[in-house]
């Protein structure tokens, strides 16, 4: 996904593909306005000829000639012998005809030029602007020739000939033809083909028309999508680069605001006005390689209007991503020097209300302006995004911040901010953040420090006590070999067993809470049967239950029940929660061990009845070296609980204790393994 965000080949494509769909969309909208306009025309159509726009224009020129013909030629007739015309008029010549008396007049017909024309008036003059060469000496050489052109139209005062059927005389009856009719003129035309720029333009459009209305709906919604992808791409694209996650900026993005605008609106100004003009042009053109040319220097036009626009849009769009769009501005730094300073001292709502304030000034501005200038809307809804964008990374800043709180709560405080991605009071905030968690990280890290030395204290001295203590068990034992007839020597041996067997329990259990607190212990995770775990403990704990006249009674699922855990730890766990309960429940009285299913976990909860009062909390009771009572007499050492808690906890396991007056219950829950 990043290598095609960052594709450099992509974002060419696209750049190159708008311009193209924007030429697609406007020619297919101008075939859908265009037929809807002329629909009658694009009926069956089989060309432009064929039409009545076609039909119109070339009867409205033939009455233009007959025009020309009864007034300008009938007032210029008596200057013909005298002088030359320097207008239409360029000779007065005489061709071979059945009468000899007839005269005829070469006329060049400037403005229908595009026609071969041949009048023959009432009194038999005859006006041509045919050319006289060996073809067309004659007068019926040139009906001849006019005939043979590809679009004709004669009338001989009799009948109408063509190949126009829509100049039929059915069909121009009641479109002027009774005044052509009354003027007495004999009327020969023909249209020249190569030379009528007019003919071609048309011919041209009508064709596109005619095999793209069908499809132009279509068409123009495949470009939008097209196009609306195209510039989601390169919008999300700007500013990007491969192997780098950071916005990019060049030169240009560091040139005022204000610069950029005054000139890229005076060149797209230039540039609309002069592909203005070449449209004009090509409307006016009278070849068709003209027209081709203008068309091909409008479309070049038209890519560097695009390439301008382009070039203002990325380099906006840019500073917007880069958060460089307010400060590469000239306001700001006239701001920033006449008063940041008394800005920076203000309330936040009253900075809030001066933004929002600001926003709607210049958002009422532009569209005011935009009303006479629809290029404005540009930058009214680039304003509009760049706003947009800065609440959008404000919320983003904000998310950053927020998380960076949740990091610190749950204790993940390795992480700084970065301040260079914050600005304004966020950047203060950050600032303050990374101290406190500066400040956290080195607090923790002196009390894992000091945790971890503890650690070792405790099982170097544990190390250290051991050996000796082996010694003074191992010479106990010898002694109590011996006949000692003293009674008081016995009595003193019992003692010092006895409590060198504590010692030693107690050194082995501190070595032991030490290991588990830290983690320093091997797991062999395996599916372990809950059952038969705590049928194993309770046969080895029996005979003590027994003695002390404690009941148990267990309440177990039908089905064997499995979890994930180290079954020699996870005995230890049970272990030393029946050692607790052999030391300190109420003799004569009931011991409760369920195991029941909740919510996917196994529970297994251990209730019982306190001989002594829990004059405890339960934050007391999970501290190392802490019993049930306040006396320090009994035996134990106080870590059973302790031990038990973290070797549940390191076998992903959940321990707790509750105390509800003499009630002590601990529950442990594990995830269930379903066999």
């Amino acid at each position: 996904m990043k290598y095609i965000k960052n594709s450099g080949i992509i974002k060419a494509i696209c750049y190159t593909l708008v311009p193209m769909l924007v030429l697609i969309i406007l020619l297919n909208a101008f075939s859908i306005t265009y037929y809807a306009s002329y629909e009658e025309d694009f009926v069956d159509y089989k060309g432009y000829v064929d039409t009545k726009r076609f039909a119109i224009n070339y009867f409205y020129n033939i009455q233009k000639a007959l025009h020309i013909a009864e007034k300008e030629y009938i007032q210029s007739q008596s200057k013909l012998k005298t002088e030359k015309m320097t207008t239409d008029t360029v000779a007065v010549e005489q061709i071979e005809t059945n009468d000899s008396n007839m005269q005829t007049i070469q006329y060049n017909f400037y403005s229908i030029s595009k026609y071969d024309i041949l009048l023959i008036s009432p009194n038999g003059d005859i006006i041509t602007n045919v050319e006289k060469t060996l073809q067309t000496d004659t007068l019926d050489k040139i009906k001849q020739y006019i005939s043979s052109k590809k679009y004709y139209w004669n009338y001989d005062l009799a009948n109408i000939t063509t190949n126009i059927a829509k100049l039929q005389y059915e069909e121009i009856v009641y479109s002027g033809f009774e005044q052509i009719n009354e003027s007495g003129y004999e009327i020969y035309t023909a249209l020249k083909e190569d030379d009528d720029s007019e003919f071609y333009a048309y011919n041209l459009m009508y064709d596109f028309v005619g095999s793209t209305y069908e499809t132009a709906p279509s068409i123009i919604t495949i470009s939008i999508i097209l196009l609306i992808a195209c510039m989601i791409y390169i919008i999300i694209g700007i500013g990007h680069k491969q192997g780098s996650n950071q916005i990019y900026t060049n030169k240009l993005d560091y040139i005022p605001y204000e610069i950029i605008g005054i000139i890229g609106g005076t060149l797209v100004g230039i540039e609309c006005y002069i592909l203005f003009i070449f449209l004009e042009l090509i409307h006016r053109m009278s070849h068709r390689f003209a027209i081709n040319t203008g068309i091909i220097i409008s479309i070049i036009l038209g890519y560097v209007l695009y390439i301008t626009l382009a070039v203002i849009v990325v380099t906006t769009i840019r500073r917007i991503k880069a958060n460089v769009f307010w400060k590469n501005t000239i306001c700001y730094r006239f701001f920033k020097f006449t008063l940041g300073g008394l800005f920076t001292n203000f309330r936040q709502t009253v900075k809030l209300a001066m933004q929002y304030g600001g926003f709607i000034l210049v958002s009422v501005i532009l569209g005011i302006v935009s009303l006479s200038s629809p290029l404005v809307v540009i930058f009214l809804f680039a304003f509009w995004y760049y706003i947009f964008k800065k609440i959008l990374d404000y919320m983003g800043q904000m998310d950053k911040i927020r998380q960076k709180i949740k990091n610190m709560y749950n204790g993940e405080i390795k992480n700084p901010l970065d301040e260079k991605e914050l600005y304004g009071e966020l950047k203060q905030i950050a600032r303050e953040l990374n101290d406190i968690s500066g400040g956290l990280s080195n607090a923790i890290e002196e009390a894992t420090k000091s945790e971890r030395l503890k650690t070792e204290l405790i099982t170097n001295v544990s190390h250290d006590i051991k050996t000796p203590l082996t010694s003074i068990i191992n010479y106990v034992d010898l002694m109590k070999q011996e006949e000692i007839k003293n009674p008081k020597i016995e009595e003193y041996l019992k003692i010092l067993d006895s409590k060198s067997q504590r010692l030693k329990k107690l050194t082995e259990d501190l070595l032991e809470a030490s290991k588990a607190s830290s983690g320093n212990i091997k797991l062999t995770m395996e599916n372990l049967n809950v059952k038969e775990l705590i049928k194993q403990v309770r046969g080895e704990f029996e005979d003590r239950f027994n003695k002390k006249e404690l009941e148990i009674i267990e309440t177990f699922p039908e089905d064997d029940i499995y979890i994930m855990a180290d079954s020699r730890y996870m005995y230890r766990v049970l272990e030393n929660m029946y050692i607790n309960i052999s030391k300190y429940a109420l003799e004569n009285s009931r011991v409760y061990i369920d195991v029941i299913r909740k919510n996917g976990k196994i529970q297994i909860d251990i209730k019982n009845i306190s001989k002594d009062k829990l004059n405890i909390s339960v934050d007391e009771l999970m501290q190392r070296f802490v019993r049930g009572e306040t006396s320090r007499t009994t035996e134990g050492s106080g870590l059973g609980i302790s031990i038990a808690k973290s070797l549940t906890e390191l076998q992903k396991g959940e321990f707790n204790i509750y105390l509800d007056g003499d009630l002590f219950k601990v529950v442990i829950q594990f995830q269930e393994i379903i066999k």
